[in-house]
């Protein structure tokens, strides 16, 4: 059976302007909601890492190194991911390895 990450029943709507502007305080983070967001769709990890580095540093995701792809997963799997789970801002399937997100507008509502 896959660990979920919520219940479906958060609604980032709700959260406190001050959890909102934490989550979207880190770069990689909101970098990462933000590509999940334009995506539509659940990616695996390792997907949505090396699109977050290819986005930080200007350049084509078919040219992000493979350490590079592996230091981001591993942060957004250590730092970023439980995170936005607590929140209930993204869900996490560990049988499949993917993460999507689960309301939209949460980087909208972001600081300016």
């Amino acid at each position: 059976m896959a660990t979920r990450g919520t219940d479906g029943d958060s609604d980032p709507a709700e959260l406190p302007e001050a959890v909102v502007d934490d989550l979207l305080s880190e770069d990689s983070r909101r970098l990462a909601l933000s590509i999940l967001d334009e995506r539509d769709r659940a990616m695996v990890v390792g997907d949505l890492a090396t699109a977050v580095v290819a986005r930080q540093r200007g350049i084509p995701e078919s040219t992000v190194s493979d350490a590079d792809r592996e230091i981001m997963r591993d942060e957004l799997f250590t730092e970023h991911i439980p995170k936005l789970t607590a929140t209930g801002v993204v869900e996490y399937d560990s049988m499949l390895g993917t993460v999507e997100l689960r309301h939209r507008g949460i980087v909208g509502r972001g600081r300016t």
